[in-house]
């Protein structure tokens, strides 16, 4: 997440001053985004390796 520019910036500073709600937004934010992403790779390797069945 500090990777991200501003992402991880606005984080620690929202830690600093004990600004929950940007926290809670940008930790949903974060959530989402990886939840997104495992679907993406779950859906793209059951089209890649035709030995994968959804059930």
């Amino acid at each position: 997440m500090f990777s991200w520019p501003g992402i991880g910036r606005l984080i620690y500073d929202s830690v600093a001053k004990q600004d929950y709600p940007v926290l809670q937004g940008a930790f949903l934010l974060l959530a989402v985004s990886v939840i997104l992403a495992n679907l993406a790779a779950d859906i793209l390797y059951s089209v890649l390796d035709p030995r994968v069945k959804v059930n």
